[in-house]
């Protein structure tokens, strides 16, 4: 999702070329006829497999029109869904794309075909926000070719219509679909309509969108691009690969300004016959070279080699069905549940602000490869496919495409968004299981659990074998009621138990140590620092912390906590949450008002040196699942209030506390990393086990003396 950008100045070219072109006129001049709005149930690729298998039958349709008699050697038509919600109305940002595309050096053989819609106003003279319009862009100018009636742009059947249009009338050599807006990744799409409820296209219905156009079209697009977060995923990879040659897609938040369109309209004006991995790579290029300093570290964009992903799907599948036997072993599946979690993953995955549980493919393998031999397979068939990808610095090691990972479930619809797009029922299964664990705390529904029901005959198997069928509409009904266990379960983990309780020793360090059976079920440790309220009937979160010394061979873990914390210029604690780590810096987030809006303000620390960086102000995940882009810049005179959650002392959720005015004197927020004030605070440990839920131990005092010095008292 992109950031919310202060509002961009409308485009000086780009309000020249519709002022020339008369764009609130209507016209009807390239045969625009509208094609309807009937939502069509059919998809591409099906899949057949039998348990035990260490193969998948796949098969993917094949295009359903002959080509044209004449097409123009090294012509291009780009196809752009422009769906602008928030990221137009508030900011501008879908304007400014636009204005690249009519401000670059174009040619007669490049056009951009663009349909607008999804925003609730248009900074764009002459777009009605309130019906889709259709518009040419080609060698410096922009034409309105046609409006349609106004219709969620979440619905597959407007983008098929979009499709089926654009071939239709504007063929070339090459073709191509740029799908814009924010992006939530497998499990909540992209494509967000701000008219319409934020509705989105779902992978799904993506496959649904692209198979009813593929059958009036006579070739594969030469690329599906997606200027949008998050979707660079092997679940969106493959569905694509049954109708492009490759994908250019982003595993992490986008910024707001997202592709750089000016190189891209250039690069294809002077190279026409350029291969399309060519085309990829200054896709990703001019994409880096046009972030900022901040957006950078976050950075990444991936060129994916369609034909590809068949190999990728197959070796997975059998990674798969040695990831899921080998969790049926309680230390192997605390194991991998480790490894997994401490690889990148992306958008957000924290109690405060969310889960996209969105994780590298290549680091989750890596983290199982000690008992799955297919995992060097799987590995080689990744990089394969991954043909070209630019990578920021806190994302150096990642993999180019990202899988869903249950590192906390939300609902039962989650999982039953899941189902239709995993990529085997193997996986699946071992998500499965996982849930299972979770609701049930372990125990015999997790140990004795079955996989049968996802296979032959089962509902995996049939919603791939049937898709668009009344089977497989059947099977989507069983499935959703399947599901709904998994809404009945309490976060609070029973599976992790202790061979020593929590406790001080004589030297005053706090620390436990986990039994046989909490070892195997336990996959982070972390620690949650509190205030007392004035009252003593709340205790008021500042936050998170992982200064833990933990050994993991023999379960026993103590506090390393020094009394350090963030906090603003006037002295303010900030509530403070992880998000992500490496080697040399910390990202954290804390829940803030800035100028009368919730949000939450990202910061980076720098380990070698201890410093601070303010990256910006960003929005989280929606309760639509639109993730925000990057982080948006602080400025001058913005006023920032901290929040607190709270707890009342039996642990349940208590009101939300706020801090006192900080008003911003420049543009650098000084946030100082420095000890806690000299008083009396509380601590406790919080387990998190294998299925994604806690242990939170009971809160123990913790004073702080003016000197720095920290005791525990139990």
């Amino acid at each position: 999702m992109r950031s919310r950008l202060g509002t961009r100045i409308f485009s000086a070219v780009l309000a020249c070329a519709l002022a020339i072109t008369g764009l609130a006129a209507c016209t009807d001049m390239y045969g625009y006829t509208n094609t309807g709005t009937s939502q069509s149930s059919s998809v591409g690729m099906t899949v057949q497999v039998e348990r035990g298998s260490k193969q998948l039958d796949i098969k993917r349709p094949k295009p359903g029109a002959k080509a044209p008699s004449k097409l123009e050697k090294g012509s291009w038509t780009v196809l752009v869904y422009l769906c602008g919600s928030d990221l137009e109305s508030q900011n501008g940002a879908a304007t400014k794309d636009l204005a690249e595309m009519v401000g670059a050096s174009g040619s007669d053989n490049v056009r951009f075909v663009v349909q607008t819609g999804g925003a609730k106003q248009w900074a764009t003279r002459g777009i009605n926000a309130r019906q889709l319009g259709r518009y040419l862009v080609q060698n410096g100018s922009i034409v309105e070719v046609g409006t349609l009636n106004a219709a969620s742009m979440g619905n597959p059947s407007t983008l098929s219509d979009f499709i089926t249009w654009g071939v239709s009338n504007y063929p070339a050599e090459h073709m191509a679909l740029i799908l814009w807006d924010h992006g939530g990744g497998s499990i909540t799409g992209v494509c967000f309509d701000e008219r319409n409820n934020y509705d989105s296209l779902s992978v799904r219905e993506l496959d649904t969108a692209m198979g009813t156009a593929f059958t009036k079209m006579w070739d594969k697009f030469d690329f599906v691009g997606f200027d949008a977060c998050l979707m660079s995923t092997l679940e969106t990879a493959n569905v694509m690969a049954s109708y492009a040659d490759y994908m250019v897609a982003s595993q992490e938040s986008e910024p707001g300004n997202g592709w750089e369109y000016s190189s891209i309209v250039e690069y294809l004006s002077k190279n026409p016959s350029a291969a399309t991995s060519e085309l990829g790579k200054t896709i990703c290029n001019s994409y880096l070279a046009s972030l900022d300093r901040n957006s950078k570290g976050f950075a990444t964009l991936s060129v994916v080699d369609l034909s590809k992903v068949d190999d990728l799907i197959q070796s997975f599948y059998r990674f798969s069905q040695e990831m899921y036997d080998s969790g049926s072993n309680q230390s192997n599946l605390a194991a991998m549940s480790r490894g997994i979690r401490s690889v990148d993953n992306f958008g957000s995955n924290n109690w405060l602000e969310g889960f996209t549980n969105m994780v590298d493919l290549g680091g989750l393998v890596q983290a199982c490869a000690s008992t799955t031999p297919s995992a060097q397979e799987t590995l080689d068939a990744l990089n394969a496919a991954v043909t070209y990808q630019v990578r920021g610095t806190y994302h150096a090691s990642c993999s180019g495409l990202s899988t869903y990972y249950p590192l906390k479930v939300s609902d039962s619809s989650e999982l039953v968004t899941f189902q239709s797009v995993a990529p085997n029922p193997s996986y699946l299964a071992y998500v499965d299981r996982l849930a299972h664990g979770a609701t049930f705390n372990g125990g015999s529904q997790y140990t004795n659990y079955s996989d049968q029901q996802w296979y032959e005959g089962g509902l995996w198997s049939v919603l791939m074998e049937n898709t668009g069928t009344p089977e497989a509409e059947a099977a989507q009904q069983e499935a959703e009621e399947y599901w709904n266990y998994v809404d009945d379960h309490a976060d609070s983990s029973q599976v992790i138990t202790f061979a020593e309780e929590p406790q001080v020793n004589e030297d005053g360090i706090y620390w436990f140590q986990l039994d046989e059976h909490g070892l195997e079920n336990a996959a982070v440790v972390s620690a949650l620092v509190y205030e007392a309220s004035e009252d003593g009937k709340d205790l008021i979160a500042l936050g998170e912390t992982y200064d833990i010394y933990g050994d993991w061979d023999t379960g026993k873990f103590e506090d390393g906590f020094e009394g350090e914390w963030l906090s603003l210029p006037d002295g303010q604690n900030l509530c403070t949450y992880v998000v992500d780590s490496g080697d040399d810096y910390v990202i954290y987030t804390s829940p803030i008002t800035l100028n009368g809006k919730d949000t939450f303000l990202r910061m980076r620390q720098n380990l070698d040196d201890g410093t601070v960086t303010v990256e910006g102000a960003w929005d989280g995940i929606g309760e639509n699942g639109a993730v925000d882009r990057s982080a948006t810049p602080l400025q001058s005179g913005d006023v920032i209030i901290p929040r607190y959650d709270s707890f009342t002392v039996d642990g349940t959720q208590g009101e939300t506390y706020e801090g006192n005015e900080y008003k911003l004197d420049g543009k650098t927020l000084q946030v100082a990393y420095d000890y806690l004030p000299d008083g009396v605070y509380l601590y406790d440990f919080c387990v998190e086990d294998v299925f994604g839920d806690v242990l939170v131990t009971s809160a123990i005092q913790l004073e702080i003396e003016e000197d720095g010095s920290i005791f525990f008292v139990q």
